[in-house]
């Protein structure tokens, strides 16, 4: 049983000694799939959750992915400029796609690269900050969108 784990380990282990030696990331697929500003909102809706607990949706139709709106009251130059600033402040963070009321924003793990997608979209009508955060591959998150965009919401509080 020892050699055959030996053997095993050793075949993982050259495996990725190759893949960083020749510059290819046998993680990479991952990091080229398209985000979701690649197919943009439509009628002030974002896209929808799959049916994974790997994202969250101010527009979700489910109990288990719906999280509230952040509501703002500052004219929408002063609200984007509040969000970025505190998108600014968090590590390892990108803003991809900004188009008017659209932000597209993506998150990166620290150990694996893995991306998070996250949109917003400013509804001048009801003065509300609607957003969508997921996990771009995966199952489970284990909450981790649920938990980044409520420390979004807590260091909003106050600057919208």
């Amino acid at each position: 049983m020892m050699k055959i784990l030996r053997a095993i380990s050793a075949v993982l282990v050259s495996i990725v000694t190759l893949s960083i030696s020749t510059g290819c990331s046998v993680f990479s697929n991952w990091d080229n799939q398209l985000g979701p500003s690649d197919s943009a909102y439509l009628e002030g809706r974002l896209a929808p959750c799959p049916d994974k607990p790997n994202c969250v949706s101010t527009q979700a139709t489910n109990r288990e992915q719906l999280i509230v709106p952040f509501t703002y009251s500052k004219p929408l130059p002063e609200a984007k400029e509040a969000l970025r600033a505190v998108l600014s402040k968090m590590p390892r963070t990108d803003i991809r796609k900004e188009d008017g009321v659209y932000l597209h924003v993506e998150f990166r793990t620290a150990v694996m690269r893995f991306v998070d997608d996250v949109e917003f979209l400013f509804d001048e009508q009801t003065k509300t900050l609607q957003f969508r955060s997921g996990s771009r591959v995966g199952y489970s998150d284990w909450s981790v969108n649920r938990k980044r965009m409520e420390e979004i919401r807590n260091q909003m509080l106050g600057k919208i």
